[in-house]
Parts: structure tokens; sequence; C-alpha cells
């Protein structure tokens, strides 16, 4: 059960100036009274950029993998902060 192909490469491109970069764009996309945060799925969805994490216990193991990666990654960033949410 492996990752996707693309999402090694994904993962080594996110630095925190890349991060940033996509946080800050997706905000401005939101309604001017909803740019103080983020979600965790939009940024996911930004970097898969339409590729497809999996199904079954790979894509879940993919899907944690991306998401560890957001939230160190995010760690390295001053002006941000990580926020575990309930759905």
């Amino acid at each position: 059960m492996n990752a996707p192909s693309w999402l090694d490469e994904v993962l080594a491109g996110l630095t925190p100036a890349r991060l940033y970069e996509i946080i800050v764009h997706l905000a401005q996309t939101q309604a001017t009274d909803n740019r103080e945060g983020v979600g965790v799925p939009a940024i996911m969805e930004a970097l898969a950029a339409g590729r497809d994490l999996g199904s079954g216990s790979a894509g879940w193991a993919a899907h944690l993998r991306l998401r560890q990666a957001i939230r160190d990654t995010v760690a390295l960033i001053p002006r941000l902060k990580y926020i575990e949410a309930d759905a």
C-alpha cells in the first residue's frame, strides 16, 4: 500500500515559504470577514492540485501524511498557528 507517486514530490517541495504563499492565496479567495483562518482541507486540495490521494488504507495513510506535513510546516512559520478543529 504505497502513497501516490506524486506525494513525495509535493512533500519535498513543501517549504515554509511555499506553504505561507498557499495559505495567503487561499485566505484572499475567502470572504473578507473570513480571512483569519484557512482550513486544512483547502490547503490539502491546493497541494494535491486535483490529484487523488487514493482510497482505502493507502489513501488514508497518504491523507494523514500530508496533514502532518502541513502541521509540521506551519510550526515553522512565525506568523501562523495550526489549530486542531473538530468537525
